[in-house]
C-alpha cells in the first residue's frame, strides 16, 4: 500500500512538473514574441500603438504574474512609440482645419491622452462647454501607410509563434483598424449615431459630438468626467457590477441587437461616471452588419443558448468559422464553445475572473486550448471575425471588473427572447417606452 501511494504520489508531481513546465515554456515564448516585436515594430508608429492594444489578449494568455508584468514591460516602448509632437505642430493643424471656426474653443489645455493617430485636448467653447478635442498628428495619414508597408515584417515575427493563417488574419486586422482611426468622417458618422441612441440612457452615456467643429483631421465631442476604467476595481462588487452589465450590452449586446456595434472594447475607452453609468468614447472601429449577417448573428446566438448543437455547426461552416468539417464535428464544436463563451450560455449568475477570460482566449487562439489544429482551412468572414473578437475583448474587461450577472438572463433580453433579466433591464425597458423603439 505504501508503496502504492508513493507511486500515485510521483506520478502526480511528474504531471504537476510536466503541467509547470508546458506553462512556463508557453510564457517564456510569448516573452520571446514581445522581445521580437519590438524590434521589428520599433520604427512603426500609428501601428506600434493599435498592436499593443490587441496584444492584450495574450496578455491574459500568460499563466504566471511575473510573466505578465515582464510582458507588459517589454512592450511600454510600442506603447511609446507614438509620435510627440510639439503643441504648436498639433495647433497648426487644428487652425488649419477649423479656420474661423477655430475662435469657437475659447480654451484648450493637455494633452490630456495620446492615442496611435493623435493626441487629445480638454477646451472649453464660447458657450461655456466643455469639449474633448481629439487632433491628428501631422502627416499621420502619410506615416501610418509607410507603416502599414511593412507589415510583411510583422507577418514574418508572427510566423514564428502562431500559424501562417492566423498571423496573416492579425496582420490583415492591425491594418484594418488603423486605416478606420484615420477616417474620422465615418468616426463622426458612428459617434454621432451612438450618441443619439443612448440619450438619456440609465446605464450607458456617449458623449455627444460637436458637429460643426469637427473636420476630417479634428473630432470635438463633450467633455465626459469621469474615472478611468481601472479605478473600478476599487468599486465595491455591486458598482462593478452594474460598470460590466454596461460593457456587456453596450458591446456584446449592441452586436445582437441591433447589428451596428463598437469593436474595439478597450479599458482606455470606457469611463466610469460619478452617476454610475459607464462612458464609453472612441467609434473608430465601429463595424455595420448588413441585414443577412446581423441575422446571421441572431441565429447563432440564438442556437448557441436553446443549445441546438446541430444548428451551431451548420452555421458555423456555412460562415467559415469551421473549414473541416470532418476535424471539428457537432460535439467538438461545443466542447469549443462551452470554452469560449460559456460564460454567456450558463443559467444563474455568473462571475468572470482574469482567469475565464484567459482560458477562453487560450481555447480559442492558443495551440495549448486543445482545439487549435481542428481549424484547419478557417476561412471566417472579416465581420464575423470582428464579432468574436468584441465577444472575447468584452470577456476581458469584465474579467478585470471580476463582475458578476445573469449574462445568459440578460443576452436573452437583449434578443427579445424574454423580459427584463436584471434592475438595469428594468429601467432601460421603461426608458424606451418613454422614447420610442429606436431608443438603445
Amino acid at each position: 500500500m505504501r508503496h502504492a501511494a508513493r507511486t500515485a504520489g510521483t506520478l502526480a508531481a511528474s504531471r504537476f512538473r510536466d503541467e509547470q513546465a508546458d506553462r512556463d515554456a508557453r510564457d517564456a515564448t510569448i516573452l520571446a514574441l514581445a522581445d521580437d516585436l519590438v524590434t521589428v515594430l520599433g520604427g512603426m508608429r500609428g501601428a506600434a500603438m493599435k498592436l499593443g492594444q490587441l496584444l492584450a489578449v495574450i496578455d491574459i494568455g500568460i499563466t504566471e504574474p511575473s510573466a505578465r508584468e515582464a510582458f507588459a514591460d517589454r512592450l511600454k516602448p510600442l506603447f511609446q512609440a507614438a509620435p510627440r509632437w510639439t503643441d504648436a505642430a498639433m495647433m497648426k493643424v487644428l487652425d488649419q482645419e477649423l479656420g474661423d471656426r477655430r475662435g469657437r474653443i475659447a480654451r484648450l489645455e493637455g494633452p490630456i491622452a495620446s492615442a496611435s493617430i493623435g493626441q487629445v485636448y480638454r477646451g472649453v467653447l464660447d458657450d461655456g462647454r466643455d469639449v474633448a478635442v481629439k487632433i491628428q498628428y501631422p502627416r499621420v495619414d502619410a506615416m501610418v501607410r509607410a507603416d502599414l508597408k511593412n507589415m510583411r515584417l510583422l507577418l514574418k515575427v508572427l510566423g514564428r509563434y502562431i500559424p501562417a493563417s492566423n498571423a496573416a488574419a492579425l496582420s490583415e486586422e492591425i491594418a484594418r483598424q488603423v486605416l478606420a482611426e484615420l477616417d474620422f468622417a465615418a468616426e463622426l458618422r458612428h459617434h454621432r449615431y451612438f450618441a443619439d441612441l443612448f440619450a438619456g440612457h440609465p446605464g450607458i452615456a456617449v458623449p455627444q459630438p460637436v458637429d460643426e467643429l469637427c473636420s476630417d483631421r479634428v473630432l470635438v465631442t463633450e467633455f465626459l468626467v469621469g474615472e478611468p476604467f481601472a479605478a473600478a476595481a476599487a468599486l465595491d462588487q455591486d458598482r462593478r457590477n452594474r460598470i460590466g452589465e454596461a460593457v456587456y450590452r453596450f458591446y456584446c449586446g449592441e452586436m445582437y441587437r441591433t447589428g451596428r456595434f463598437c469593436a474595439d472594447p478597450h479599458p482606455g475607452n470606457v469611463l466610469v461616471l460619478p452617476d454610475g453609468r459607464a462612458g464609453f468614447v472612441d467609434f473608430g472601429m465601429t463595424v455595420h452588419l448588413t441585414d443577412e449577417e446581423h441575422a446571421f448573428e441572431r441565429d447563432l446566438f440564438t442556437s448557441l443558448l436553446r443549445g441546438d448543437t446541430a444548428r451551431v455547426h451548420t452555421l458555423a461552416v456555412q460562415a467559415g468559422f469551421i473549414g473541416r468539417p470532418d476535424l471539428m464535428d457537432a460535439g467538438d464544436l461545443a466542447e469549443y464553445i462551452d470554452h469560449v463563451v460559456g460564460w454567456h450560455l450558463h443559467d444563474g449568475e455568473v462571475t468572470i475572473t482574469p482567469e475565464t477570460a484567459r482560458d477562453a482566449v487560450i481555447a480559442a487562439t492558443l495551440p495549448a486550448g486543445g482545439f487549435f489544429d481542428k481549424f484547419e482551412g478557417q476561412m471566417l468572414q472579416a465581420e464575423h471575425a470582428l464579432g468574436r473578437r468584441t465577444d472575447m475583448s468584452t470577456v476581458a474587461l469584465l474579467g478585470e471588473l471580476r463582475a458578476t450577472g445573469p449574462w445568459r438572463a440578460i443576452a436573452c433580453e437583449v434578443l427579445g427572447l424574454d423580459g427584463p433579466a436584471t434592475p438595469m433591464g428594468v429601467a432601460i425597458a421603461e426608458w424606451r417606452d418613454l422614447r420610442g423603439t429606436d431608443a438603445g
